[in-house]
């Protein structure tokens, strides 16, 4: 079953809204190249590299969102990678109901203390700890 979330990303030129993948295997969360543009976003100046979901390479630039809230959880200033996805991943966004344009990744979901329930297909809220010695 997939992981689905509501988020919401606010840029410096626009907002946008919709129901993203939750992928656990991807380290960062990624936005393609048109919507990082339309919505506007800061590049950092560091370059990436991934291997995509559909095996692909992708060569991404680090940015900064203004603020991504996910599943009403708002993260100020969080880091995303901006890449263009192949198109095979496209795909299989648009054929499961989801936004094509990004994908939710792990470091995202830790800082929003979110985990994935695989079998609702839902995030849900954790607390967060920290270890403490005696």
């Amino acid at each position: 079953m997939l992981v689905k979330a509501r988020v919401r990303l606010r840029g410096a030129r626009a907002v946008h809204e919709a129901e993203a993948l939750v992928d656990t295997g991807a380290r960062m969360s990624i936005l393609s190249d048109r919507l990082a543009g339309e919505i506007g976003v800061e590049l950092t100046g560091r370059e990436l590299s991934f291997i995509s979901i559909s095996g692909h390479r992708l060569r991404a630039r680090e940015a900064l969102v203004q603020e991504l809230e996910l599943e009403g959880v708002p993260l100020r200033y969080a880091v995303v990678a901006v890449a263009e996805l192949p198109e095979p991943v496209r795909t299989v966004l648009r054929e499961a109901g989801l936004d094509e344009e990004m994908v939710i990744g792990l470091l995202t979901l830790e800082r929003a203390n979110l985990v994935p329930d695989p079998t609702t297909g839902a995030l849900r809220r954790v607390e967060a700890f920290i270890l403490h010695g005696a």
